[in-house]
């Protein structure tokens, strides 16, 4: 959250605005545990800001925090973006409060910067996952946990999506006022850590890194703008300070992955601030083969070296390293920088016990908080140290020791449960992410689909399981490394897959929808089939096969001007894709005085059944029926006559005797019902399910609904709770047929005694059952289910709880 300033500073700085003032296949972020010849990691500094905000926030413009939310809308996600290209940055994400909304704007679109799904999610403590693919769900606290304990289910549910986590201005959301850790310090697994917030107390974040970094927690720092005011651009805008990420190659993926293993520099200014590396040598040889981020493991004693290097830097600049017990004692050695490009190099002997080096330039320049950490550093109380000792770049540490550093935390996570499930890994590798799982079982045959990592790059791999075994994996989309989120169904010998990719472009996002068949039961594959591309985005496709095995294929799409709606496509019938979702949808661009004049309501998450009698149903989210669809508030109306978490309801439309039927509506009003899947039962019964909670954005937690309709969605049974546990998440479910008219649902669900995410599934025949747990090792997550075989992503074989990025596909057979 930016910290509220005075409604007169704002009003000075209008006049200022616009002005300048003085730029393997696993990947495994554990640590370099062997170094000898070890080689410096081939990749790309890229520049960018982790935490910028827009209009989608509640407080996103100045006028609006001038007048109670009142107040209409001046920075739009296109301003923010432009600010960042004109500050020189190569990525940026639109962090905005506990919202995913700004993604589903047209606005969203770039042909200069990577754009990176981001959400300062969570009621508090205020955090930023990037890469996720849905707002991250900080529910209520259940009784007997303590209230740190959603912090730590969020981040967990971060991961299992791929996505990097960073606490947010640590300094109001971790510390206690004596600068102590609260018990919010306690949560693992964090990527990075806000150490440097335009509008935050540095010296206090740096406080809080040191301390956490002390008690044996690895992650990399980062700085960010926090921007919500164009009035404040000059001094605090996109990019002021920039966050410099090593990623394996310059992709949307390449940054999350250098986000998570916390390669990181800060600097003051990409276009105007000097810049500082260190780099370290542990194995004797010439090359430098470690960043600053990395974690080394070496004997005691080890010669080792150092060199840190400045660009851009102004005389009297200092570079001070740190070293353990941090910036109490004094940086451990100091060097004078007497020319704009300049090097040091030292050596020394690696330590007994875990340790971290990071290094700070520090000289002439604007100042680089808004408070001036003054509060807490009695030298920057004099004003002579204004604009001379300002603090111009930041490294993350290098870290080193005799072993992997395990962290101590003032209270410890609960044991994790170890019942076995008896599942199979059956996608995935050590050190390597996999997720969103799907499946479809043609008799004894398994066929299994999932998104996997490798550096810098996504993909879709496919394998299949029969009575001969699990079958070697196959990369459907050989020629892409940005191939995600598949889907597959089967019939026969017949097996179709769809997916996403954008190796069109990623500058701007041009994701397309891909299909591929094979006609052996997964033998052999045909060549690719481009199923819908456009000057947008196409998403987030499904799947279901009609009685010729012909695919009925959906996704959501988005272009300039418009509204995201659902489509659906016939292969092999329809020569274009039909829109579901536009007919009664209400479009108004913004207008010159109110960014949040603009309505696009959105249709998205799209699942697709088919019946045995040729019937199609497609269900999805909507947001149209929102007092005020994908913001948070208008123009005279304040948060309390708007929802600040929007109103979604479960569309439903069907395809019988040769047309699509009005839209069916599911879901009561005044609740987020999001992430449909449906199913038809054998006795012709259609199934939906989907989860709920309250349209709060914080605070709330959600449960899986189901409804059934016995006429093809004209009307629908009352929806019911499937087993509900007030206190604890449920989300994302998967629904199958199964038996003469029953069904099985699947989801993933925090009730487990150990926190974590398990598997459950609920039953249906003739009445639902009371639910299953599967108390099994790790966080399981992404269920997906058909004829009783479930498909999930685990992270049971990680080895640490932070920094492993292993999480692979395991299958639970009945």
């Amino acid at each position: 959250m930016q910290r509220l300033i005075g409604f007169w500073l704002v009003l000075l700085l209008v006049a200022c605005e616009g002005g300048q003032l003085s730029p393997s296949q696993a990947v495994d972020a554990t640590a370099f545990s062997t170094l000898e010849g070890a080689a410096r990691p081939q990749g790309h500094w890229l520049a960018g800001d982790l935490h910028v905000h827009s209009d989608h926030s509640a407080d996103g413009s100045a006028m609006r925090q001038g007048f109670d939310q009142r107040g209409p809308g001046n920075v739009s996600v296109a301003d923010q973006i432009g600010q960042g290209v004109l500050n020189g940055l190569a990525w940026l994400p639109i962090t905005d409060h506990r919202t995913y909304v700004q993604h589903y704007d047209p606005l969203w679109d770039s042909a200069e910067l990577l754009l990176i799904e981001g959400e300062e999610a969570n009621g508090s403590p205020h955090a930023n996952p990037l890469g996720a693919v849905d707002t991250i769900t900080q529910g209520g606290v259940p009784d007997g946990r303590p209230a740190w304990s959603r912090l730590q289910t969020s981040i967990w549910d971060a991961h299992s999506q791929g996505a990097a986590w960073s606490h947010n201005h640590p300094d109001s959301g971790h510390l206690n006022p004596d600068l102590t850790p609260n018990e919010n310090a306690n949560a693992l697994g964090a990527d990075v850590v806000e150490a440097w917030n335009a509008y935050a107390g540095i010296e206090r974040e740096m406080v809080y890194a040191e301390n956490r970094w002390n008690a044996g927690f690895r992650f990399g720092i980062v700085g960010a703008s926090d921007n919500h005011f164009r009035e404040l651009w000059p001094i605090a805008g996109p990019g002021l300070p920039a966050t410099r990420v090593f990623a394996p190659q310059a992709t949307v993926r390449g940054v999350i992955q250098g986000l998570r293993a916390g390669r990181t520099l800060i600097n003051a200014g990409e276009r105007r601030a000097a810049k500082l590396d260190l780099v370290g040598d542990f194995d004797a040889d010439p090359e430098f083969e470690v960043l600053a981020g990395d974690e080394v493991v070496v004997a005691p004693g080890t010669t080792a070296r150092l060199k840190l290097s400045v660009s851009n830097a102004l005389p009297s600049s200092r570079l001070h390293l740190y070293t353990p017990p941090g910036r109490s004692q004094g940086p451990q050695y100091q060097f004078e920088v007497t020319a704009s490009e300049q090097s040091f190099e030292f050596s020394f002997e690696t330590p007994a016990q875990p340790s971290w080096y990071y290094a700070e330039l520090r000289g002439p320049g604007e100042p680089h908080s808004l408070d001036f950490d003054a509060r807490d550093d009695p030298e920057r109380l004099s004003l002579d140290q204004v604009f001379i000792d300002e603090r111009r770049a930041i490294s993350s540490p290098i870290f080193v020791g005799p072993r992997l550093a395990v962290p101590v935390t003032a209270q410890a996570l609960p044991a994790e449960l170890e019942l076995a499930d008896d599942a199979q890994r059956v996608l995935g590798a050590q050190g390597q992410f996999a997720g969103f799982p799907d499946l479809a079982v043609v008799g004894q045959s398994i066929h299994l689909v999932a998104e996997m990592h490798t550096p810098g790059a996504t993909g879709v791999y496919y394998t299949r399981k029969d009575a001969t075994g699990l079958a070697s994996t196959i990369n459907l989309a050989p020629g892409s490394a940005s191939a995600r989120f598949p889907k597959i169904a089967a019939q026969g010998q017949r097996v179709w897959v769809v997916w996403q990719d954008e190796r069109a472009s990623q500058r701007p996002r041009r994701p397309a929808i891909y299909a591929r068949q094979s006609s052996d039961g997964g033998l052999n594959w045909q060549p690719e089939i481009l199923v819908r591309s456009l000057d947008g985005r196409a998403e987030r496709p499904d799947l279901a096969l009609l009685g010729d095995a012909w695919p009925v294929v959906v996704w959501q799409e988005i272009g300039p001007n418009r509204a995201f709606d659902v489509m659906v496509q016939r292969l092999g019938v329809d020569a274009a894709p039909r829109n579901l979702s536009g007919e009664d949808k209400v479009i108004a661009a913004p207008n010159a005085y109110d960014t949040r004049s603009a309505r696009y309501p959105a249709s998205v998450w799209p699942r697709v059944a088919v019946g045995s009698e040729g019937q199609i149903a497609v269900a999805f989210s909507d947001n149209r029926n929102d007092p005020d669809p994908n913001w948070t508030g208008s123009l005279l109306v304040g948060e309390d006559g708007a929802t600040e978490f929007d109103e979604w309801q479960i569309r439903l439309r069907v395809w019988q005797d040769g047309g699509w039927s009005a839209p069916r509506l599911l879901g009561a009003e005044q609740r987020a019902h999001r992430h449909p899947d449906l199913c038809y039962l054998a006795d012709g019964r259609l199934l939906v399910v989907w989860d709920s909670k309250q349209a709060r954005p914080a605070g709330v937690n959600s449960a899986i609904h189901a409804a059934f309709s016995a006429d093809n969605g004209q009307s629908f049974s009352t929806p019911v709770a499937l087993a509900e546990a007030p206190q604890m998440l449920s989300q994302y479910p998967r629904v199958a047929a199964q038996g003469i008219a029953g069904a099985q649902v699947v989801w993933y669900d925090n009730r487990a005694s150990d926190w974590r995410w398990k598997i459950m599934t609920a039953r249906f025949d003739g009445r639902w059952d009371a639910g299953k747990l599967y108390p099994a090792p790790g966080n399981n997550t992404w269920p997906a289910i058909d004829q009783g075989h479930i498909a999930f992503a685990s992270t049971r074989d990680a080895r640490r709880l932070q920094r492993d990025l292993t999480q692979q596909i395991y299958l639970l057979t009945p």
